[in-house]
Formats: structure tokens, C-alpha cells, sequence
């Protein structure tokens, strides 16, 4: 495991490209299997166009972070507080050779502890219920199954989820 040589940083607004960059490396690969071409492009298109990152980063307070293994990024996530102490983690993409390698476990652990100082009761997130490598990981790293839900984001297209979530564990 390379965890040793791993560094998490804050994003902001100038590391954008970046993060569309790591984006279009994971993405098709990841989806378009499970979601065909046309819904990856509408998607790509919809949430990870340097508008809609900089909204999501500067109005809806989305926190972004860079994971970097041996100063080279290979990874990006974000979350934000939705509800009172519950916290959605919206976004975590690795690339494909550095999946397996500690990077998501890394990554996870840093917004843990940023969630728990902010009070967190809960991690909650969205996985395609088709996407079955990614619920796994969620599963092992002890998130477990909340609902379903079906997400009609315009275009006739449809995100169908598994919606898990984690216990925060504070500290008292």
C-alpha cells in the first residue's frame, strides 16, 4: 500500500481544472458501462462544467478536497453539511490505478474528522445501485443501506441510487 505517500489538500476555485481533468479519466470509465454514453456526456456536461463546479463551491458550500499520492493528484471528493449535523459526501472519484491502494480509505478519513469536529451524527451518500465495486467499498468502510431513491435530473434521465449512510462516532 502507498498510504504513506499519500496528501490530502483543500480545493478551491483555481484547482478546477484540475478536478474536470481527474474527472474525465474516471468518469467515462466508471460509467458509461453502467449508464451508456449519452447520460455520462449529459451528466459530465450538467455537474462537472467549471459553472457548475464554482457554484457548487462558492453558493451551495460544497468543500472540495485533492488527493495527491507522491505529489501527483489521483483523486477529488466533496461534501457539505444538507440537514443539521448530517453530512452528504457528494462526490469522491479515484483514478483507476490508484483504486485499491488506500486512497479512498485515506480520503474518507479526512472528512471523518473534519465532520466530527463540525458535531456530524451522520455521513450520508448517493452510489448507482448498478455501480457494485463502489457499494462495496462504502459497505466495508461500515456505511450501510438507508433507502432508494430515483433522481430525475432533467433530459430524461434518471440517477437510481442506493442511498447509504455512516454513524459519526464524536468523541465526548
Amino acid at each position: 500500500m502507498e498510504y504513506a505517500m499519500l496528501s490530502i489538500k483543500n480545493a478551491t476555485t483555481e484547482d478546477i481544472p484540475m478536478i474536470r481533468e481527474l474527472t474525465m479519466q474516471v468518469w467515462p470509465q466508471t460509467y458509461t458501462p453502467i449508464l451508456g454514453h449519452e447520460q455520462v456526456a449529459y451528466m459530465l456536461n450538467l455537474f462537472y462544467n467549471p459553472e457548475s463546479l464554482t457554484k457548487q463551491m462558492t453558493e451551495m458550500g460544497h468543500r472540495f478536497i485533492i488527493c495527491y499520492n507522491a505529489e501527483q493528484p489521483v483523486a477529488f471528493a466533496s461534501w457539505s453539511e444538507t440537514e443539521p449535523l448530517i453530512f452528504k459526501l457528494h462526490k469522491i472519484y479515484i483514478l483507476p490505478g490508484q483504486q485499491g491502494k488506500g486512497v479512498g480509505k485515506a480520503m474518507l478519513e479526512h472528512i471523518m474528522q473534519e465532520i466530527t469536529t463540525r458535531g456530524a451524527t451522520a455521513l450520508r451518500l448517493n452510489v448507482n445501485i448498478y455501480n457494485l465495486s463502489a457499494k462495496a467499498f462504502y459497505e466495508k468502510t461500515g456505511f450501510k443501506h438507508l433507502k432508494d431513491e430515483d433522481i430525475d435530473i432533467g433530459g430524461g434521465y434518471f440517477m437510481n441510487d442506493h442511498v447509504l449512510e455512516l454513524k459519526v462516532k464524536n468523541q465526548k
